[in-house]
């Protein structure tokens, strides 16, 4: 039986975790492994944290703790050519990414092309007042 591998990638303009939570949800029901990678800016390879890293490597670290399989990378490199390596390198099967996340939708887009893997879309909710 063959394990599924999740992507979860964070750019530098997603500003939310619900991408990450839905990837765990998932993984949870399918017992697969989860792989997140987070994209810094070259200027911050070296510098503190920023709040979502903080907490996207808290949420994987109590991840791990309730025993699912998860790592966390980071990059700062072409985002295209490193979407792909860890892609091709740890056959990931899912990517699930979060609405607003532009840069990372486009790439994702173009990778597609090369590449067949599920693409899951995080959306926001939509709350109306009545």
């Amino acid at each position: 039986m063959n394990t599924e591998n999740i992507l979860v990638p964070f750019g530098k303009h997603n500003l939310k975790l619900k991408s990450l939570y839905h990837a765990f949800a998932l993984a949870e029901r399918l017992k697969a492994k989860v792989f997140v990678i987070f994209f810094r800016d070259e200027v911050f390879t070296r510098g503190p944290r920023t709040p979502l890293e903080k907490a996207c490597l808290e949420m994987v670290h109590s991840a791990c703790e309730n025993g699912m399989s998860v790592s966390f990378h980071i990059a700062w490199g072409q985002l295209e050519l490193e979407l792909l390596n860890i892609i091709k390198m740890e056959r990931i099967d899912i990517i699930v990414i979060g609405a607003g996340d532009t840069e990372i939708e486009s790439v994702i887009k173009d990778l597609k092309l090369t590449v067949s893997i599920q693409i899951i879309k995080v959306r926001e909710k939509n709350t109306h007042s009545i």
